[in-house]
């Protein structure tokens, strides 16, 4: 018979020879996804914990450099003016500037998080409602002293 090999008593063909061949690369692909998978899902989480740790710094950082500015202006009288560039970090949900504080409040994989820095200026508004800035990235903000309250206000092109 051509084309068939005999083991034994029963014939195969060079068919099943290819089926089985790839029997055992399915096999021995899903032994090597067995193995990998559990690491790469390993290496994603201690990815997204650095990246919580460097987003919770720079708010902290974010929240800093605004109160200080926010700070100077109040301190330097009426007309003070001091524009900056503000980098809030990617996962920003809102900078809240009120109440005796500046708050920079990301989203974390465990939660909310509130990078916060302590202000002695008095803010325009602030008995009504803190102003709030939207947004994560770099902003160029405007703060200013208007008749002894400080104004903080993101400029539109």
């Amino acid at each position: 018979m051509k084309g068939q090999v005999s083991i034994g008593r029963t014939p195969f063909t060079a068919h099943h020879l290819r089926g089985q061949a790839a029997m055992e690369l399915l096999i021995t692909m899903g032994v090597i996804l067995a193995f990998t998978l559990p690491v790469i899902f390993l290496m994603f989480t201690i990815t997204q914990v650095g990246y919580d740790e460097t987003a919770m710094a720079q708010a902290d950082a974010s929240a800093r450099s605004l109160a200080d500015t926010v700070n100077f202006v109040y301190s330097q009288g009426p007309e003070a003016k001091r524009t900056i560039v503000l980098n809030n970090p990617p996962a920003t949900e809102s900078v809240t500037i009120g109440n005796g504080e500046i708050v920079v409040r990301i989203k974390t994989s465990e939660g909310y998080y509130d990078g916060v820095s302590p202000i002695f200026a008095k803010i325009e508004g602030e008995e009504s409602s803190p102003q709030i800035i939207e947004g994560a990235g770099l902003f160029v903000v405007e703060v200013y002293n208007r008749d002894g309250k400080v104004v903080v206000s993101v400029p539109t092109e």
